[in-house]
């Protein structure tokens, strides 16, 4: 959602941890690692290790470490922010340093964050190791070992209200912190604050980079809720991310497909098992905002849920979110097994890996779950699925692949291809004369005239966010607010995105103090009727025009800027660092627009 980050990643995927700490010391080869006398306290055998896989150090003599940008923090004594600068740098990344300080502050606050949920990650896990509790009890007996235990970072946390407090406490974040990260909560009756976490087997809960942002407890009594996640905060949303990305991007191979499951222990199973491309969700239904986040290392994505009822439901549900962000599904089925943890422990690797391999097609599943579902001897029964087969069949465009489901719903029903080609053609026209009467995207406001373009594409945009939950969670991912220009517009944004309604929110939920009138008759007046709220293209039909406009307007100030310079390069004769650095300036004006048009050919 923030380009900064995007910015921020990239400079520590450009800065290799081990070529950076070797500017400043002299590191030598331990294995695939690297070892060193460490510069920041005196010592005389090497306990400063660098891993070059996890990009990150680590001194066992006196415990600093961190990633690369840490590191610069520390022995060039800059902040986070001139940090980040110096490493763009030093491998020719342009950082905006137009940086508010709201923005900054919140940058960070999230680096902060990070660091209370690396340190809280670590004693969860040392409380753990310590083996004689009920934590490690737990996961030994579900199967797992500790090289699994210690790649996922599992941890315990003890039956107590105040250990982890106190031990974050000791090692200097605040209780101001704590409880705004979600660790510790405060009583209403006395304000003593108190660890959340209790007598739960921990599992962190990394974002796709490998921060650590939050933790998932299973509880071990009989206290409810059986799993608890953390709250939202500023670096976790469960809506946003999903459990093992940032394991199972690295392993999807040239398929690029991904087995999304539903639980903790189905995922570091299989994981276990060498099935490694896994992900789960995080304690709720699959969210248009998970698939964006899906899309962006996957092409194919294979739903292993439960097998019960609830297990069917979701699969349906998250195969009509998959195709709306065109993705390919296709569905396991594990027979009586419950889940795929119980079907890899009981049947091994090489039957799990054929049963992903003949996972059914999205089309097939929803087929069959239709059929199975109906009185097959009920004749009239039998026509209503399939009138319904033949609505699934209608998003089919290859002519090979309908064939093969015209055939086999003849298979299933004992009707004649040709009959079912018939209705299928009736189906088609009706779908086609609705989709010729279809409203226009955008409708005129009926009283107010909207003079400029991008206010216009932004208060619809905001408008649908307001009367959508799905906008609401696939807007922020492409749109931060720093882009929208208009600043009724801007309030609006920030309104909808900070509201704990569901469902639609309405002017009267705004804070109406702040808008003029002539505004809030505007916006009431927008008419997105015709926008199906549940269509994630539609959706994204609408942010894409505003960035586009938005890159459109870049180019063009960026050319204006560009022509000066030049007009300005012309007069300069005689004075070369004065040229030199006006070239500069071309030259970064130009990459800019370069990078802004091929901005807008994904738009």
């Amino acid at each position: 959602m923030n380009d900064l980050k995007d910015v921020i990643e990239e400079v520590k995927i450009r800065n290799d941890i081990s070529e950076v700490i070797s500017d400043y010391i002299q590191i030598r080869p331990s294995g695939s690692n690297y070892k060193a006398l460490c510069p920041f306290h005196n010592e005389k055998t090497p306990s400063f290790h660098i891993s070059t896989a996890k990009q990150i150090y680590k001194c066992f003599g006196c415990g600093e470490g961190g990633d690369v940008i840490s590191f610069i923090m520390k022995v060039e004594n800059l902040d986070f922010m001139d940090a980040v600068k110096f490493l763009a740098n030093r491998c020719g990344i342009q950082v905006n340093t137009n940086i508010d300080e709201e923005t900054k502050k919140k940058l960070e606050k999230t680096k902060r964050f990070q660091e209370i949920h690396v340190v809280a990650a670590r004693f969860f896990y040392t409380n753990l190791m310590q083996k004689n509790n009920p934590g490690y009890k737990y996961l030994i007996k579900r199967g797992l070992d500790e090289k699994t235990i210690k790649s996922f970072g599992l941890g315990y946390s003890m039956d107590s209200w105040e250990a982890l407090k106190n031990y974050l406490l000791s090692s200097g974040f605040t209780i101001e912190e704590l409880k705004e990260c979600g660790l510790v909560g405060q009583s209403k009756k006395n304000n003593n604050f108190y660890d959340k976490f209790r007598n739960r087997v921990m599992f962190p809960i990394f974002d796709y980079k490998g921060n650590v942002i939050g933790f998932g407890g299973r509880v071990l009594d009989d206290s409810l809720p059986k799993y608890l996640n953390s709250e939202d905060t500023l670096i976790f949303n469960k809506r946003y991310n999903l459990y093992g990305l940032n394991f199972a991007r690295k392993y999807m191979g040239n398929s690029r497909t991904l087995i999304l499951v539903e639980g903790y222990m189905d995922l570091i199973s299989l994981y276990q098992y060498g099935i490694k491309n896994v992900v789960a969700t995080l304690g709720t239904a699959l969210t248009d905002a998970q698939a964006q986040l899906i899309k962006k290392f996957a092409d194919n994505v294979v739903l292993s849920y439960d097998s019960d009822q609830a297990g069917l439901n979701a699969s349906l549900r998250a195969i009509k979110i998959l195709e709306g962000a065109k993705l390919k599904a296709r569905v396991l089925d594990l027979g009586k097994s419950k889940d795929p943890d119980e079907f890899v422990r009981a049947n091994g690797l090489d039957k799990m890996m054929k049963k992903i391999e003949g996972a059914s097609e999205a089309v097939k599943f929803k087929i069959d779950t239709l059929y199975r579902a109906c009185d097959q001897s009920n004749q009239e029964e039998v026509i209503e699925f399939l009138q319904k087969a033949v609505n699934i069949l209608n998003y089919i465009e290859s002519p090979i692949e309908l064939d093969f489901y015209i055939k086999y719903l003849s298979k299933l029903t004992k009707i004649a291809p040709e009959v079912i080609r018939s209705e299928l053609k009736i189906s088609r026209n009706q779908k086609t004369s609705k989709e010729n009467f279809k409203k226009p995207e955008f409708k005129k406001l009926k009283k107010e005239k909207i003079e400029k373009e991008n206010t216009f594409i932004e208060i619809n945009l905001v408008k649908l966010m307001m009367i959508s939950e799905k906008a609401r969670e696939i807007v922020p991912l492409k749109v931060g607010i720093e882009e929208i220009i208009d600043e009724n517009n801007k309030k609006v944004y920030s309104e909808v995105l900070t509201s704990n309604k569901m469902g639609m929110i309405t002017i009267k939920d705004l804070n109406t103090d702040i808008f003029g009138v002539d505004y809030l008759r505007k916006l009431d007046a927008v008419d997105l009727s015709n926008i199906d709220f549940n269509d994630v293209h539609e959706i994204n039909k609408i942010i894409n025009r505003l960035l586009k406009f938005n890159s459109e307007e870049k180019i063009k100030k960026l050319s204006k800027e560009q022509k000066v310079l030049e007009d300005r390069r012309r007069t300069i004769k005689d004075n070369k660092k004065e040229a030199e650095e006006v070239d500069l300036e071309i030259m970064k004006i130009a990459l800019e627009i370069v990078s802004e048009n091929k901005k807008m050919k994904s738009f």
